[in-house]
């Protein structure tokens, strides 16, 4: 927007000093002229940093999405670890995983649950992005309520488990396309046709 408003003051600069409609006005009144030029130019370079400063300002913020959404792959891969390790490789070698969950609940991250709030998020998530994150997280919820009901038995909390499992990879693969669009690693298109993919693997993993 400001950019436009730039050009659209130089085009007029430009206007005002070759036009012959003004040749009286810039002999008669040379001043007056200069000053109304002058004042036009302050104007131009005002909007043109306010541009350049939205610009790099919108830079500075995808790259701090960019690390929250590493960040936040970290912390999926770490409850990837915690649950084949704690949860799922115990109770394929015969453990109580009911035991195992009532001293040690099943939880999701608080990085990627917070995401659905931030306002990096919302900014520059595509819609197609952000609805399979609601969907993963959706899904990750409801799974670790299911893993954590004590009135369910460990042959199915296994399965929940199992279940949740994959959707964390689900999860950390919405976030890594949207890494890689951010960082001019691939198109939006690109992205959206590996969107659709995952959404498909969502809804028919639930």
């Amino acid at each position: 927007m400001y950019i436009i408003i730039a050009i659209v003051l130089v085009l007029v600069t430009l206007f005002l000093i070759n036009s012959k409609l003004f040749d009286g006005l810039r002999t008669k009144k040379a001043r007056s002229f200069e000053f109304c030029i002058s004042l036009i130019s302050t104007f131009t370079g005002f909007f043109i940093a306010l541009s350049l400063n939205t610009i790099l300002s919108d830079i500075n913020q995808k790259q701090n999405l960019v690390k929250l959404l590493d960040a936040t792959n970290l912390s999926l891969e770490n409850s990837e670890m915690k649950t084949k390790g704690m949860y799922l490789n115990p109770a394929k070698s015969g453990v109580d995983v009911s035991e195992i969950i009532q001293y040690a609940p099943v939880e999701i991250p608080k990085l990627y649950t917070n995401l659905e709030t931030n306002s990096l998020v919302s900014d520059y998530f595509l819609s197609n992005a952000f609805q399979a994150y609601i969907l993963c997280n959706d899904n990750l919820q409801t799974f670790v309520k299911g893993a954590n009901a004590a009135n369910a038995s460990s042959e199915k909390k296994t399965q929940i488990l199992e279940k949740y499992l994959a959707y964390l990879g689900l999860a950390k693969q919405v976030n890594t396309l949207e890494i890689k669009r951010l960082n001019g690693d691939i198109s939006q298109s690109d992205e959206n046709a590996e969107l659709q993919k995952l959404t498909k693997q969502i809804i028919n993993n639930q």
